[in-house]
């Protein structure tokens, strides 16, 4: 299993940028579809999501050629805190009621971004 995780990182990773910049775009809530902070009519809706899948499916080799320079430059424990910052605000932006700010919410980005400082200094004294 780990040896699959380890040949596919750069989809992986890929998949985690295009989530990461789709949270941006737009937002589906329990009330509608809400794009640039503005709730959106259905056919605004439908427009927005086809149009975003085409340039991010555009986009996507791009970004995958990105996952491939990251993974072949950062440590490890870099990546994983990265990929842990992005989770966690991704998650953040996508759950309406759940707040950036709250101290577990704090705790986690302190956390990701201890990771990414430990794997870089460990890096950068090999």
């Amino acid at each position: 299993m780990f040896d699959i995780l380890i040949e596919q990182s750069k989809l992986i990773l890929t998949g985690i940028f295009i989530s990461f910049i789709s949270c941006f775009i737009y937002r589906i809530t329990p009330t509608g579809f809400v794009s640039f902070g503005r709730y959106r009519t259905k056919e605004g809706a439908v427009a927005i999501y086809l149009f975003s899948t085409c340039m991010l499916g555009l986009f996507t080799p791009v970004l995958y050629l990105l996952s491939g320079i990251v993974i072949d430059t950062l440590s490890f424990l870099t990546i994983i805190g990265i990929i842990f910052l992005c989770s966690t605000f991704i998650i953040n932006q996508s759950v309406p009621t759940w707040k950036h700010t709250t101290p577990k919410t704090l705790m986690m980005y302190f956390s990701a971004i201890c990771m990414i400082i430990l794997g870089l200094s460990i890096q950068l004294s090999l």
